[in-house]
């Protein structure tokens, strides 16, 4: 096939073809396509864009390049949530188990994290034993017998989207609106939930630094989803600061595990609580199960604190073949002790200016990844103990590191200092919720 006629062609801003994506899209999954056409390709929807029937073309596309997964005979309404990624984001954890003890079933595709957003399934990792890989039967089964399960995607599902993003992760075409769209929603649609609610992170810690742009993205994912006959929702929510206290793989489970504990909403994180409890509340509603979100956060606080949610959890993680002690303080992760303090330099009020660089701090200790190759180290952490618009005085902790002592703490003490400034005036704190775009 000539793949250059389409490169010059979306080169020049012309729009191409249904027919013309699927066959570009088809070549490369069947190597009849090199990568480096489909570089120079990806490279030219970065800066020409795509209009929407082409995003809904590219999408449709790769959803079809692999298994649809069938979620009809699962014992209830099919929901699932994606997030945009970002520091200290272990909301899929606690997610999970409450959509399913409200009623939901959660078949959730999960990754791994990269650079300096973390990855649910490398915090699922850090549980001894769990599986994040199963054959597509026993995935849906596992959701069958427990309400929800949390695995990596297979190179069943989507498989021109995994070829297509090494490319996109090593060519600078991360973030291309058109792109993320059709990665996100190809891999969405094949796991085959009937409700699709996204966590559409913005501030200096995600990928959409924007709030306009993210409204862009919003639009799309909506619509693509939409003319799949999916139900769908967006939550804008905050990342200009890392989510919750915890950043690192076997810290953040730990969190978000506790948090699930009856009582445990009252003494988690408030942001951490109140991201998760209005994102399962806009699956509840848009599902249909709640007429409003007032009516549906009754339904999720109720699921949390009864000890529902908690029992749903342990079911869903020993299915999978998880291991921990549900008594224990520390559940039986292994979560390094904590070796340095990041003081505050003086008194003021604190505004966190950089949140990406506490998640590349966090690689420094050897947490996260630079290269999809790099093997990380689950136990160290970052406790990031303050937020932007809190007074704080000199000496005051304001972050503490879970490491061994060495050069990476070392550079991570230095790339935090970066992060925040200290002002003599106060600063207003930022909401967790930015916007909502109602469920339709």
């Amino acid at each position: 096939m000539d793949a250059l006629r389409f490169i010059e062609a979306k080169k020049q801003g012309q729009s191409l073809t249904a027919t013309e994506i699927d066959e570009l899209i088809t070549g490369f999954t069947a190597d009849r396509v090199p990568r480096y056409q489909m570089a120079a390709f990806l490279m030219a929807v970065w800066f020409r864009g795509m209009t929407d029937d082409e995003t809904a073309a590219l999408t449709e596309s790769m959803l079809r390049s692999g298994d649809e997964l069938d979620t009809s005979d699962l014992g209830g309404p099919s929901a699932d949530k994606h997030s945009t990624g970002g520091v200290g984001d272990k909301v899929s954890l606690l997610l999970a188990p409450l959509a399913a003890a409200c009623g939901l079933r959660v078949p959730m595709l999960s990754g791994r994290g990269l650079g300096h957003t973390g990855g649910t399934l490398d915090k699922l990792e850090a549980i001894p034993d769990y599986r994040i890989q199963l054959s597509n039967e026993d995935f849906l089964g596992v959701v069958r017998r427990t309400g929800c399960a949390i695995v990596g995607q297979s190179g069943d599902i989507a498989p021109a989207d995994g070829r297509i993003y090494a490319l996109r992760d090593v060519t600078g075409t991360v973030d291309c609106v058109p792109l993320i769209t059709a990665s996100i929603m190809s891999k969405k649609l094949a796991a085959g939930p009937e409700t699709i609610v996204i966590d559409l992170k913005c501030g200096s810690g995600a990928f959409m630094t924007d709030l306009d742009r993210a409204r862009e993205l919003a639009r799309l994912l909506t619509s693509v989803g939409r003319a799949h006959g999916r139900r769908m929702a967006v939550v804008f929510t905050d990342m200009s600061q890392p989510l919750g206290v915890s950043v690192g793989h076997a810290s953040e489970t730990l969190e978000a595990l506790v948090a699930m504990r009856p009582g445990g909403r009252e003494l988690a994180p408030a942001d951490l609580v109140r991201v998760t409890e209005d994102l399962v509340a806009a699956m509840v509603r848009t599902a249909g199960f709640a007429p409003d979100h007032d009516a549906a956060l009754v339904q999720v606080r109720r699921a949390w604190d009864s000890g529902d949610a908690w029992r749903v959890l342990q079911d869903w993680v020993q299915a999978q073949g998880g291991r921990l002690d549900w008594e224990a303080d520390d559940l039986g992760l292994d979560v390094a002790p904590v070796s340095a303090e990041f003081i505050a330099s003086g008194d003021g009020w604190l505004e966190i200016r950089d949140c990406r660089a506490i998640g590349l701090a966090l690689a420094d200790l050897g947490g996260a990844r630079l290269q999809v190759e790099d093997t990380i180290d689950h136990a160290v952490g970052i406790d990031w103990l303050a937020a932007t618009g809190q007074k704080v005085a000199a000496g005051q902790p304001l972050a503490l590191l879970r490491a061994p002592e060495g050069e990476g703490r070392d550079k991570a003490l230095r790339r935090l200092a970066g992060a925040v400034a200290i002002h003599d005036a106060a600063n207003a704190p930022v909401p967790a919720i930015l916007e909502v775009l109602e469920p339709k």
